[in-house]
């Protein structure tokens, strides 16, 4: 009998993938504009031209979501990817930030974990962002979708070799273990981690060398005022729930609907498709779907309400979206009340929208997870108080967490990994092509000369040194 140590095997990887990687950095800021956006052609037409293949491949793997739900994504982005990315720049641009004046430069090694919903499309989004800036990157891909992943980098891996793209630009972990990855995030080789994994698989990542990009679904939260459209508030909000069947970065886990406005948001909410649980349902539903630690149960992760009812014997009609579990309070120990990963909410009336506005709080510090909310209301006073005081990444305002969240009919960019923290050097919370740069700042004296300061005669000067420098940044490459 043959055995296998896989914890070694994966060690001995990482560190090959962790040198190459490396190495190719210098490789890759030598490739010209010219060629890397050749490149980049070639990996966009790849993923729309294989689009129905891997989201079908993948959900053949994992069973989450809905792969018709993905592919709409995804051809949402590409449809808008190249407006997307024009006002960001690429490495070498100068930047002015009012007075000031940076350079953006590669970043280093990025590593990407990718969770089992949404894999192709975060796949590709990382991969294209970390391309354009230059990066080498590195992908762990999570077990339940490792398949499709892997043959998708393989895939684009193969398009490179074939433009002489320089070694060690794009790999992926294949011999998966905790040691093998701790050793990739722990690495001093490594500037940027995207942590993009389900809340009870998340890694204790320390790494001072290494910006970490922590994304998640969230605890998101919708409030409905009386000033609001019921009706629109209803009917964005269940189909933004039941898209992917609960699984998109953003996505509305709980209701807070003023009292005045209650039955009129019940029955629009049955209209438009929601399933209201009775106590004994939801505490029938709540054994199935999560274990004894109020842990999400993997099997039923992403799966229809329909599946979900039938598993635990309740009846509902077949083109019901999601289910509803009214809540009279929050509580620590109810799944509830936190992250979910089905197309499952639960509801909170509340007297008017002050106590409304205490509960939303209760519920993002509930398990500290609440990246998005969304009020909608017709009242500027209420919606200033919304925006003012929720400790959120993102309010959005007359749009669902999560449709809303990714950039789909809102102002906020298009992204599929979203985080309730910002890293050093960017204002987004949302994965953008800036957080695979770093900015550095640009001194030079263009003013009175340092001399003069000084009380020293002022020596001779070149007026446009200024000008020159920042020319010469801006290189072909």
């Amino acid at each position: 009998m043959k055995v296998i140590d896989t914890d070694l095997l994966s060690v001995q990887e990482a560190r090959i993938l962790l040198e190459e990687a490396y190495h190719s950095r210098e490789n890759l800021l030598e490739v010209d504009k010219k060629t890397r956006a050749y490149l980049l052609g070639k990996i966009k037409k790849y993923y729309d031209e294989n689009l129905e293949k891997l989201t079908k491949l993948a959900f053949d793997e994992t069973n989450y979501g809905k792969s018709e739900d993905e592919l709409r994504l995804a051809k949402f982005y590409l449809d808008n990817l190249d407006e997307e990315l024009r006002d960001y720049p690429q490495i070498f641009d100068v930047v002015e930030r009012g007075h000031n004046k940076e350079v953006a430069l590669a970043k280093g090694v990025s590593l990407i974990f990718i969770a089992p919903y949404l894999s192709t499309l975060t796949s590709f989004q990382a991969i294209y962002l970390a391309t354009r800036a230059a990066n080498p990157v590195i992908i762990v891909s999570d077990s339940r979708c490792k398949q499709t992943v892997t043959k998708m980098v393989k895939d684009i891996i193969k398009i490179e070799d074939e433009l002489y793209y320089p070694k060690g630009s794009l790999s992926i972990l294949e011999y998966g273990s905790k040691l093998g990855e701790r050793t990739l995030y722990e690495s001093d080789k490594v500037s940027f981690i995207v942590e993009n994994i389900l809340s009870d698989n998340k890694r204790e990542i320390k790494n001072e060398n290494a910006q970490v990009f922590e994304a998640e679904v969230g605890n998101n939260i919708v409030f409905i005022d009386k000033s609001c459209d019921v009706d629109k508030a209803s009917y964005e909000v269940i189909n933004s729930k039941a898209f992917n069947n609960g699984l998109l970065p953003g996505v509305e886990q709980s209701i807070v609907v003023e009292e005045n406005v209650y039955e009129k948001t019940v029955e629009s909410f049955k209209k438009h498709g929601a399933y209201f649980l009775s106590k004994d349902e939801h505490v029938e539903l709540e054994k199935i779907i999560y274990d004894k630690d109020h842990k999400v149960r993997k099997e039923l992760i992403g799966r229809t309400v329909k599946e979900i009812a039938d598993i635990a014997g309740i009846k509902v009609d077949d083109d019901t979206k999601i289910l509803v579990v009214t809540k009279p309070y929050v509580s620590e120990t109810s799944p509830y009340s936190k992250e979910k990963y089905n197309p499952i909410v639960s509801l909170y009336i509340e007297n008017d929208w002050l106590n409304a506005c205490e509960k939303c709080v209760e519920l993002i510090l509930n398990d500290k997870k609440g990246q998005s909310l969304s009020i909608y209301s017709n009242d500027s006073y209420v919606i200033e108080q919304f925006i003012e005081k929720k400790p959120v990444s993102r309010v959005l305002v007359n749009s669902p967490t999560g449709l809303g969240s990714v950039g789909i009919g809102t102002n906020l960019p298009i992204s599929f990994s979203l985080s309730t923290k910002k890293i050093d050097g960017s204002n987004q919370t949302s994965l953008s092509p800036n957080h695979f740069m770093k900015f550095r700042e640009i001194g030079i004296c263009d003013r009175d000369d340092i001399n003069s300061f000084l009380n020293k005669k002022e020596i001779e000067k070149d007026k446009n040194l200024f000008s020159k420098v920042l020319n010469s940044l801006n290189k072909d490459y």
